[in-house]
C-alpha cells in the first residue's frame, strides 16, 4: 500500500510556503515542507539555503538550481510576444525603431519583475498557477495591443495607451497579490516584512499610476505621456534591487537568476533563428540560389552560433557580489535590444540581398530588351510580355503595376531611341522593379506614403517609390551595426560585470577584444553620412559577411587566449552551460 501511495499523483496545495526556517544547530530542518506529506521538496530544482548566522530565526526562502516547467512556459510566451510583435511592427523609420525599443522595454521589465518574484517566492500551488495563468493572459494581450502600439501618434492610438495602461495594472494586482501571499507567512519577522512591503508598495503606486494613466489618455492628451510608463518600471525595478541588496533574506544571490537571464537569452536567439528561417522562405521565392545567397544564408547562421559562444562560454554559474549581480542582471536590457536589432537586421539583409540579385535579373533583361528592339511597336509589346512576366511571378496584378500609360506613350514615341520612348520604357522598368521590391516586403516607411498620399504629384512617381523603398534600408544599414556593436560591447560588460571577486587576464583580454570590435562595428554606421560608401557597401554582398567575420575573430582570439591564459575557476567549472 506504501508503494501505491507514493505512485500517486500529490494532492496540489491551495497555498503554499516558499520559506523555510533552519535549526541552526546541526543545520537540521524543522518540519516539513508545505504540499509534501513525506518531507521531500515541491520541485526536484528546490532545496534549503541556510543563512550563516548562528541562533538565527529568521526563515529563508528555498534554493532554486534550475528554472521550472512553469517558468520556462511563462518564457515561451514572452518570446511568442516578442516574435508577434516583430511580425506586425516594421522598422521603417526612426519613430518605428523607437517605439520598437520602447515597447520591447515594458515587455522586458514586465518578464523581469516576475522572474524576481519566481526565483525567490515561486512555489507550485493552486495559488500560483492561477496567478501564473493571469501573467500568461497579460503577454497575450500584449501581443494583441502590440499590433497597434505607436505612442508617438497619442491623437490616433490613445485607446491602445488606454488598453495597455489595463494591462499593466492588472499586472501589477497580481504581483501585488502574490508578494503579500508570501509575507503572510512571515508577518512576525520584520528582517523580511520590510523589504516585501518596498516591493509592495512599488507596485502600488505603479498600478494607482497606470489606473491614472488610463484616464489621462485622450484624444487631446500630450505626446510625451507615455513617458510616465518607463518611469513606473525603473521604480520598480530599482525598489527590488535596492531591498534585496540591504536585507540579505531576500537577495538574488542563492537563485537561479543567472540561468534565467541565459535561457532567455537562449529564447531571443532562438525566436532570430525563426525569423531567419522566414528571410530564408523569401530566397525560394525568388528562385534566386546564387553564390551571394549562400554565403549570406551561412554568414546569418554563424552570427547566431558566434553570439551564442560569445555569450556563454563566458557565463559563470557562480554569482558575483551582491551588488555586481544587480547591475549585471540589468544589463541584460541593453543587451537583450541590441541583439533583438542585430538578428532583425540580419534577417533582412537576406531578404535584401535576395531582391537585390532578382533586380539585377530583371535589369539585364530590360536592357536586352531594349538593345534588340528598333521598333516603338516591337520594343512596347516585348516590355509589356516582360512586365506581365515579372508581375506574374511576383503575385502582382499587372494592371496594377501601372505600366498601362508608359505602354502607350512608348506606342505613340517617333522612334525606339528618342527620349520620349527611353523615358515611358524606364517608367516600365522601374515600375515592374517596385513590383518585386513589394514582394519581397521591401518597401517605403508608412510615413513617407502617408505624407505621398496627401500629394497626387508624387503618388504615382515610380521614382520616388522606389527612392522611398531603399530609403528604408539606410536605418537598417545604421541600425544593424550599431547593434552589432553593442551586442560586443555590452557582452565585454557582462564578463565584467559577471565574474566573482578580480578579473585575470585572460577576463581581461575577453573584454578588450569583444569591446574594441565591437566598437569598430558600431563606427561602421558612420559611413552613412557618405552617400557613396554607403551605395558601395550597402548594394554590395559584404553587409552580413562583415558583422560575421567581426564575431568570428573575436571568437577565435578568445579561444586562443584560453589555451594561453588559463580561464577563472568559475567559468572553467560552469562555461558554456545555461
Amino acid at each position: 500500500m506504501e508503494s501505491r501511495a507514493k505512485l500517486r499523483y500529490r494532492a496540489l496545495p491551495l497555498i503554499a510556503s516558499p520559506w523555510e526556517r533552519e535549526c541552526h544547530q546541526g543545520h537540521k530542518q524543522h518540519g516539513t515542507p508545505h504540499g509534501t506529506s513525506d518531507g521531500s521538496s515541491l520541485e526536484k530544482s528546490q532545496s534549503v539555503v541556510s543563512v550563516p548566522e548562528p541562533h538565527s530565526s529568521t526563515p529563508t526562502f528555498r534554493e532554486r538550481e534550475e528554472a521550472s516547467s512553469l517558468e520556462l512556459f511563462y518564457d515561451l510566451f514572452f518570446v511568442a510576444n516578442l516574435t508577434s510583435f516583430t511580425t506586425v511592427h516594421a522598422i521603417d523609420d526612426k519613430k518605428t525603431i523607437s517605439s520598437y525599443i520602447g515597447f520591447f522595454a515594458i515587455l522586458w521589465f514586465t518578464w523581469l519583475q516576475v522572474v524576481l518574484y519566481d526565483i525567490r517566492f515561486g512555489v507550485d500551488s493552486l495559488f500560483e498557477r492561477v496567478a501564473k495563468l493571469i501573467h500568461f493572459s497579460v503577454m497575450v494581450t500584449f501581443a494583441i495591443v502590440g499590433t497597434r502600439f505607436d505612442p508617438t501618434n497619442p491623437h490616433e492610438s490613445y485607446v491602445t495607451m488606454r488598453q495597455l495602461s489595463v494591462v499593466l495594472l492588472v499586472s501589477r494586482l497580481v504581483l501585488i497579490c502574490q508578494y503579500s501571499s508570501a509575507m503572510m507567512w512571515v508577518k512576525r519577522h520584520e528582517k523580511i516584512i520590510t523589504p516585501l512591503l518596498i516591493h509592495i508598495a512599488a507596485f502600488i503606486i505603479g498600478a494607482v499610476l497606470c489606473l491614472g494613466f488610463f484616464f489621462m489618455f485622450t484624444s487631446e492628451s500630450s505626446g510625451q505621456a507615455y513617458i510616465a510608463w518607463y518611469v513606473i518600471i525603473v521604480m520598480e525595478a530599482l525598489a527590488a534591487f535596492i531591498s534585496s541588496s540591504q536585507w540579505s533574506a531576500v537577495s538574488f544571490v542563492h537563485t537561479n537568476l543567472n540561468e534565467r537571464c541565459g535561457l532567455l537569452t537562449l529564447i531571443i536567439l532562438g525566436e532570430g533563428i525563426i525569423v531567419l528561417t522566414n528571410s530564408i522562405n523569401s530566397v525560394v521565392k525568388g528562385e534566386v540560389f546564387s553564390t551571394s545567397i549562400i554565403a549570406q544564408i551561412i554568414s546569418a547562421i554563424l552570427i547566431i552560433y558566434c553570439v551564442y559562444m560569445l555569450y556563454f562560454d563566458q557565463c559563470s554559474r557562480t554569482p558575483p557580489s551582491p551588488m555586481r549581480h544587480h547591475f549585471w542582471a540589468l544589463a541584460h536590457f541593453p543587451f537583450h535590444t541590441s541583439l533583438i536589432l542585430l538578428l532583425e537586421g540580419t534577417s533582412r539583409f537576406i531578404t535584401w540581398r535576395n531582391a537585390m540579385e532578382v533586380v539585377n535579373g530583371i535589369t539585364h533583361k530590360y536592357l536586352a530588351t531594349l538593345m534588340s528592339s528598333n521598333s516603338t511597336t516591337v520594343l512596347a509589346a516585348e516590355l509589356g510580355d516582360f512586365a506581365a512576366h515579372q508581375c506574374a511571378k511576383v503575385e502582382a496584378d499587372p494592371s496594377k503595376c501601372n505600366i498601362t500609360d508608359y505602354l502607350t506613350q512608348l506606342r505613340s514615341a517617333s522612334d525606339a531611341s528618342s527620349e520620349e520612348a527611353l523615358d515611358a520604357a524606364q517608367g516600365i522598368w522601374l515600375n515592374v522593379i517596385n513590383a518585386t521590391l513589394k514582394f519581397f516586403k521591401i518597401q517605403a516607411a508608412r510615413s513617407a506614403t502617408a505624407s505621398k498620399a496627401s500629394d497626387p504629384a508624387t503618388s504615382k512617381d515610380p521614382v520616388s517609390d522606389l527612392y522611398d523603398a531603399v530609403d528604408v534600408y539606410d536605418l537598417v544599414f545604421v541600425y544593424f551595426f550599431v547593434a552589432a556593436g553593442l551586442t560586443l560591447i555590452m557582452m565585454a560588460v557582462l564578463v565584467v560585470l559577471g565574474k566573482k571577486g578580480k578579473l585575470g587576464k585572460g577576463d581581461w583580454a575577453a573584454v578588450g577584444l569583444r569591446a574594441v570590435m565591437g566598437s569598430g562595428l558600431a563606427l561602421i554606421a558612420a559611413v552613412q553620412r557618405n552617400d557613396a560608401l554607403e551605395s558601395n557597401l550597402i548594394f554590395s554582398p559584404w553587409m552580413l559577411p562583415t558583422v560575421m567575420l567581426g564575431l568570428f575573430v573575436v571568437v577565435v582570439a578568445d579561444g586562443m587566449v584560453g589555451w594561453v591564459v588559463p580561464a577563472s575557476k568559475d567559468v572553467r567549472e560552469g562555461g558554456g552551460e545555461v
